[in-house]
């Protein structure tokens, strides 16, 4: 009955017409990957990906009648998870600048609080850090970093090696670094939390 139709994806347009629920089978297991690959390249998200390509299928389900043999159904699925993905993009778009719209009418006061804020727990993590470093790693921080004392010059104040005072000054840098990469996650993870609660 389907044989005069060019190629397969002719015969499971009319196949679908007929609702023929093995051909929406084979059709989902011929293009899921690669309509997958399409919606994660703008999306950028497993669950959102797979949520827009589920939706192209179920569109072109629900309108099977109405697919035309000859135009074949794949060109049909990919137009669903285009409009899909455009849709979303622009709804993201919207989103995005209705909190930028937010943050940059929050008044300036506000904005230099919590700067402020940020500020001080960014100096809190530091000085904690610091004072976790061994004595001579404290000691050597705070000549290079706070007074401004040069490797020579820090190396000759406490009688120790260039090399020494260099490698130690890394080590404690490098603790720091670990440190405040913990805070700035945190931070990351926070804002994302306070995203969803608040938008």
């Amino acid at each position: 009955m389907l044989t005069h139709f060019a190629n397969n994806d002719q015969r499971l347009a009319a196949r679908l017409r007929t609702s023929d629920h093995n051909a929406f089978e084979e059709l989902y297991a011929a293009y899921h990957q690669l309509l997958y690959s399409t919606a994660y390249k703008y999306l950028k998200s497993d669950s959102v990906a797979e949520d827009a390509v589920h939706e192209a299928f179920v569109k072109v389900w629900v309108h099977r009648e109405e697919l035309d043999p000859v135009q074949g159904v794949r060109n049909y699925l990919f137009r669903c998870l285009k409009f899909h993905v455009l849709n979303l993009i622009r709804d993201q778009k919207r989103s995005l600048s209705k909190q930028y719209e937010l943050v940059y009418n929050t008044s300036a006061e506000h904005r230099d609080a919590e700067a402020t804020v940020i500020l001080n727990d960014y100096k809190k993590v530091v000085e904690r850090a610091v004072n976790n470093l061994s004595a001579q790693k404290k000691r050597i921080f705070r000549l290079r970093s706070y007074e401004g004392l040069t490797n020579e010059e820090v190396a000759e104040k406490l009688g120790l090696s260039i090399n020494t005072v260099k490698f130690q000054y890394a080590q404690a840098s490098k603790t720091l670094r670990h440190a405040l990469k913990i805070m700035m996650s945190t931070f990351f993870t926070l804002a994302i939390f306070l995203q969803v609660i608040l938008f």
